[in-house]
């Protein structure tokens, strides 16, 4: 059999193939992606929940800091009535 009757890809025709491949699989990929939930939509409501997490956890802190502040005027108060200054 001549050589001339098979024809083997050349570099350039496989890295061809290979690139075509990719963007098909991307393109699928994007519109698997589409078809879902938006990815806008989680990212706000990620946004929106960590938001209000910071917003609890200043608030605990705060509360924190109120209750340490009471606890140790309430402990101050008992040294100084069982004579422990």
């Amino acid at each position: 059999m001549p050589k001339s009757s098979l024809h083997k890809p050349s570099k350039v025709e496989r890295a061809r193939s290979r690139l075509d491949g990719a963007v098909a699989r991307l393109e699928a990929a994007l519109t698997a992606r589409a078809a879902g939930s938006p990815e806008g939509s989680t990212d706000t409501a990620l946004a929106g929940e960590l938001e209000a997490l910071r917003g609890e956890n200043a608030r605990l802190k705060g509360l924190n800091d109120s209750v340490s502040g009471r606890l140790d005027g309430a402990i101050g108060r008992l040294k100084s009535v069982i004579g422990d200054t």
